[in-house]
This record gives structure tokens, sequence and C-alpha cells, in this order.
């Protein structure tokens, strides 16, 4: 009896995340990526229903876990819709306006889910007052917070490029304009060279897990 009762927890634990794994499968698939958003209510919406109606998967712990794994899925979908290669590349090519929008599109993105997690928790925490939500953002979020922290960066980055690439056009006139435009154009230079130390790095700017960017972004500033 008590097998047979494990089996049937077993099986009414998979039977929720069951409801849950088509959603992971959609969000995962999204070949748009601002579309993602889409997903989210549902997702959280499902979690939500978890919670009031499983007795293995209402525990803080447990949402950790899903919670974590949502964003995990949410940051691979984002380095695959722009990669450090991809905003090099529209550098390269002057297009660094696109690559400052696909950039100001992530992070609203993932800060769309994250302002959808606090809607649910509020419903959670009203609708299930003996077991609300009561776990520290840090650790749901603490990659995808240094993921968002990261991108900003490279708005930063991105941005910055676009505003320097205004002085290779720059020329002065008067009686001193050839020596201004000289010295403009040493600044333009200077820039550039730090610039180029950045395409040449051997990870990809977006990978949040290479901690090298924090020394080379810093230099760089």
């Amino acid at each position: 009896r008590e097998v047979f009762t494990t089996r049937m927890e077993a099986n009414d634990n998979t039977k929720y995340l069951r409801t849950l794994e088509e959603w992971f499968q959609r969000m995962s698939g999204e070949d748009d990526f601002p579309r993602t958003v889409e997903h989210f209510k549902p997702m959280l919406h499902i979690i939500l229903l978890i919670w009031k109606n499983s007795k293995h998967y209402n525990t803080p712990a447990r949402l950790v876990v899903l919670m974590r794994e949502i964003c995990n899925s949410l940051i691979g979908q984002a380095t695959k819709y722009v990669s450090g290669e991809q905003i090099f590349g529209m550098i390269a090519a002057e297009e660094a306006n696109q690559a400052v929008s696909m950039l100001k599109t992530t992070l609203h993105v993932c800060g769309a889910f994250k302002a959808t997690y606090f809607d649910y928790r509020q419903t959670a925490n009203a609708e299930c007052p003996a077991n609300q939500w009561k776990i520290q953002n840090n650790a749901l979020f603490m990659r995808l917070d240094s993921f968002l922290e990261r991108c900003h960066d490279i708005l930063d980055l991105t941005q910055t490029i676009v505003q320097f690439a205004k002085l290779a056009k720059i020329e002065v006139g008067g009686t001193k304009g050839k020596t201004l435009t000289a010295s403009i154009k040493h600044i333009y230079d200077d820039f550039n060279t730090a610039v180029d130390k950045f395409k040449v790095v051997e990870y990809d700017i977006m990978d949040v897990g290479a901690k090298a960017f924090d020394d080379d972004f810093y230099e760089f500033r």
C-alpha cells in the first residue's frame, strides 16, 4: 500500500509539471523573441494553480527551481536574439542604432517577465494567505538580474559608439579649425582603438557567465 501511495503521489506531481512543460517548450521554441512576452502570464498562471493544488510543488524551494528554469530559458532565448557577434557586426556595418534597438527590446522582455511575476506574487499572497510567495528576489532573479546588468552595460557601450561616430564627420572652420579638427580626429581614433579591443575578446559579451567582461568594460570606460 505504501509503494502504491508513493507511486500515486509521483504520478500526481508529474501531472502538475506536464501542464507547465508545454509552455516551456513554446517559450524555448519561440522564433520571434519580442513575442516571448505572450507566454509569461499563462506560465505564471499555471504556476499559481500548481501552488494552490499540489502538495509537492507548493514550497518556496520548488518555486525557486521553477522560476530559475524559466529565467535560464529566457536568457537563452535572449542571447539567440542578439549576440555579441551580431552587435559588433551591426556596428561594423554602421547599424549601431539597430543594435541599440535590439538591446532595448531584450531589456523590455526580461523586465516584463519580472513584472509579471510580481503581479502574480501579489495575487498568490492574497489568495493563499497561509502559504504566501515569501521568497527573496535575489534567490529567484540573481542570474537574470546579472544578465540585465550586462545588457545595460552593452547598451551603454553601443550608444557611446553611436555618439562618437558623429566625430568622424566633423570639420571645424575658423583660424584654429585645422588644429581642432585634428584633435577631434585623434579623440575619435583613440576611441576606436578602445572599441577594437572589445571586438577581439575571446568570449561572447552577451554571455553573463563571462566574468572577464567586467574588467574589460571597466577598462573601456
